[in-house]
């Protein structure tokens, strides 16, 4: 009980009991004639009740009604927030359905939610997209449409909405709604694209990513956006790239090669399109394409991931000897032979040819010495052959340099460090972009023969990674023939 209260009832009882005190001194007063009229008398307490009753019985009526009014009010508010929280944990659960595919969960749970809240944005956004999944278009169509109805300014509705038109094959009238997108929201609406794009590359489904690519060239094709056209492109490359990938992956050779070609055609330094190329060649069994076009990719820019997958493939296939041919005839064809001449040498450590290899890392200690990964290769041979002093000594040369004995890899737009070389980077999502750490090295590319190579990606639409302030030419920038 409140001390409020509790005082107040304290109050009342000493107030009953000093009216009974009262009333027990004043018995024959109370018990007078009180007259109304001349015929008409009652009790004075009589009279004295009533003028009690007539004050305190309306105060007493409307504070009973008011307290009534209050806890009703605030069971109602309960009660609302209890079904409030229930339809919040029901749209929660049918965002985790969705988002692990259990479409038919989903739109359970989202018909539960729509019941209480037929109205609610984000309900009839989910819910529709979910109908579309589940190939009931024509109910998708519906919900989106009486959503757009109610918000008539959201462009994510409307995007929604050409996607169940397009999936159930009404194309013109998709292009339709995206182009009323274009024109009543004018730059909002390819970001909502681009923005949907970039979640799919981020989450690499380049299926996806390279439809949304698709709808939003189209749109730019009709805004007559030239220079946007052209931001675009870039990008073009590196999804092309991946539908390539895709092919390779399901065997389909020759579709993968022809599209590889045609991007080397365009841009001969693209790397990850080189070494696919290769691996389409040999799907359809053919070594020897495959092989000189990792030489040809060797010899365009200089990368030493091409002397890396030639070796790795002839060791594959116990052909070392091929390893070692193909490797000196890059060192007589190439313009600086200091990459392939280390390769060799470290091929040779590899097949414990040791004396070759250390021959072959002897030659180019003077154009090398500052490598720390030279020195670790050379510690091993040391190793390996029992000159412990010697391997100690290459071994301290490598630390005091850099204090570790591999080699790195390195993005160019945003630095991020790999183990191994990879096609893109997946922090910022750029093509070509990842090659050896040179500057761990200690030695510059310049030196080591790598040209430079353009980058394809979204990195300049998101704004974190500018390539121009990161020195990365871009495509525009390098002619195929330098």
């Amino acid at each position: 009980m409140r001390v409020r209260s509790f005082i107040g009832l304290l109050l009342a009882v000493a107030g009953v009991v000093y009216a009974v005190v009262l009333h027990t001194y004043n018995r024959e007063l109370f018990h007078q004639r009180f007259h109304l009229g001349p015929e008409t008398s009652i009790p004075l307490w009589g009279g004295l009740l009533a003028i009690f009753l007539a004050g305190f019985l309306p105060t007493a009526i409307t504070l009973v009604v008011d307290t009534l009014r209050l806890d009703l009010s605030r069971r109602r508010d309960r009660r609302r927030q209890r079904e409030e929280e229930s339809l919040e944990g029901t749209l929660r659960r049918a965002v985790d359905f969705q988002a692990d595919a259990q479409w038919g969960k989903a739109a359970a749970e989202l018909e539960t939610y729509l019941a209480g809240k037929p109205d609610h944005f984000t309900g009839q956004l989910r819910y529709g997209e979910v109908l579309r999944h589940l190939g009931r278009t024509a109910e998708a169509i519906e919900v989106h449409r009486r959503a757009a109805a109610t918000y008539p300014r959201s462009v994510s509705l409307l995007y929604h909405l050409a996607s169940d038109y397009r999936e159930r094959g009404d194309v013109e009238i998709a292009r339709e709604t995206e182009s009323r997108i274009v024109r009543d929201f004018p730059g909002f609406g390819l970001e909502v694209l681009r923005g949907r794009r970039g979640a799919a590359l981020s989450a690499r489904e380049f299926g996806t990513a390279g439809e949304l690519h698709e709808r939003i060239t189209e749109l730019l094709n009709e805004s007559g956006d030239s220079a946007a056209l052209a931001r675009e492109s870039s990008l073009a490359q590196g999804l092309t790239y991946q539908q390539g990938v895709r092919l390779l992956e399901e065997d389909k050779s020759a579709e993968a090669a022809a599209l590889f070609r045609n991007l080397l055609a365009r841009e001969p330094r693209f790397i990850p399109a080189r070494i696919m190329l290769g691996e389409a060649e040999l799907l359809a069994d053919r070594e020897a394409e495959a092989i000189a076009a990792w030489r040809s990719g060797y010899l365009e820019t200089g990368s030493p991931v091409f002397l890396q997958r030639i070796e790795d493939y002839f060791i594959e296939q116990e052909e070392p000897m091929r390893a070692i041919e193909t490797l000196r005839a890059l060192i007589a064809a190439a313009g600086n032979d200091l990459l392939p001449r280390f390769y060799l040498g470290r091929l040779y450590y590899r097949l414990e040819m040791l004396e070759e290899a250390t021959k072959q890392l002897a030659g180019i200690e003077e154009r090398i010495k500052s490598s720390p990964t030279y020195h670790f290769l050379l510690g091993r041979i040391h190793h390996r052959r029992g000159d412990l002093a010697r391997a100690v000594e290459s071994f301290g040369a490598c630390l005091r340099q850099l204090d570790i004995g591999s080699a790195e890899y390195l993005c160019r737009v945003c630095h991020h460090r790999y183990a191994d070389w990879r096609d893109s980077c997946s922090r910022c999502g750029s093509w070509n972009s990842v090659d050896l750490n040179f500057e761990e090295e200690r030695l510059s590319a310049e030196e080591l023969g790598v040209l430079e190579v353009p980058v394809w990606g979204p990195a300049e639409d998101s704004g974190e990674f500018s390539l121009a302030n990161l020195g990365v030419p871009a495509p525009a920038d390098i002619e195929p023939g330098k």
